[in-house]
């Protein structure tokens, strides 16, 4: 507790005094009291206690690669660059890292020199979009627009995509219901599976699981059958709805994006509860999710706002 209590927290978006400190302690150790009850950890914690095995060296070095590659740099949270710093001995080629700010939904922003991980002056940017058309990139990029983004390096990230490839502009619909929502959807899905798309290579990806569940409902109302998938593969036969989550490192031919603008009243409290800082970066996750969203779509895009 001692240790928390003068541990320097820079860039975690909420400051704290010393008595809001030994507040979240408290909670720290009842969380973990329960844990130890359970017999379990969390994701976070299990990759901690494996980055302190890996740091300590009192029997000689304990790192057990050459070289380490990663993915989605951007969704790892501190414990997790502590452990892959233990995993491979600092030097030439020991870390790999590919990853795009824009993309972070999920992880805090982080700023490897902190975990001992360097990279000022060794990182190189890729510009070209092989998946998605030049009119679909330009779509998801707009979404970001006034968001400010930074990188690893923690330096300002400016989004400077371009597209190999071109096609039709994405079709922007306004709907102010969920019966106007479930119309369009079902309208751009039958106008696809009538011109000959293969049914699974179309999606449609919303904000949750509720969302998802309402979607395959109304949709099968309409007369169009879809496949709802969590942490299943997509299999062959239906066009899919998943949500922008689960959407992430896929891709389809056609997507439609529904609700995109749309909050909760569960939502709208949750922001309004958070200090200045959280309440920003929730936001910049907000529009960072749209972006993922929206870039899974190789050919066509859908958006239905809200």
């Amino acid at each position: 507790a001692d240790d928390y209590l003068k541990v320097r927290r820079p860039g975690r978006g909420v400051a704290l005094d010393r008595a809001r400190r030994s507040a979240v302690w408290d909670l720290f150790e009842a969380y973990r009291a329960h844990n130890r009850i359970d017999g379990t950890v969390d994701y976070a914690e299990a990759a901690a206690v494996g980055a302190a095995y890996l740091e300590d060296t009192s029997n000689g070095p304990r790192a057990i690669a050459d070289h380490v590659l990663v993915d989605e740099g951007q969704d790892l949270s501190p414990t997790h660059w502590q452990l892959l710093r233990g995993l491979v001995a600092p030097g030439n080629d020991d870390l790999f890292i590919a990853e795009d700010s824009h993309q972070r939904i999920y992880g805090p922003r982080t700023v490897l020199s902190r975990y001992g991980i360097s990279i000022v002056g060794r990182s190189r940017r890729l510009t070209l979009n092989y998946r998605t058309t030049a009119q679909n990139l330009h779509y998801a990029m707009s979404v970001l627009e006034g968001g400010t983004y930074v990188d690893l390096e923690d330096a300002p990230e400016e989004a400077r995509y371009r597209s190999a490839r071109s096609g039709p502009k994405p079709v922007i619909t306004v709907a102010s219901t969920i019966t106007e929502e479930l119309d369009a959807a079902a309208a751009a899905l039958d106008r696809w599976l009538k011109e000959g798309t293969t049914p699974e290579t179309i999606a449609v990806l919303v904000h949750d699981r509720y969302q998802r569940d309402r979607v395959v409902n109304g949709l099968g109302e309409r007369g169009i059958a879809v496949r709802a998938i969590d942490r299943d593969r997509v299999q062959p036969g239906k066009p899919v709805v998943m949500t922008m989550h689960r959407a992430k490192g896929t891709e389809f031919a056609k997507v439609v994006l529904v609700g995109v603008g749309s909050q909760t009243p569960a939502e709208i409290d949750r922001l309004a509860a958070m200090d200045e800082a959280e309440r920003t970066d929730a936001e910049l996750r907000t529009r960072s999710l749209t972006y993922v969203a929206a870039s899974r779509a190789r050919d066509e895009l859908v958006v239905l706002k809200r």
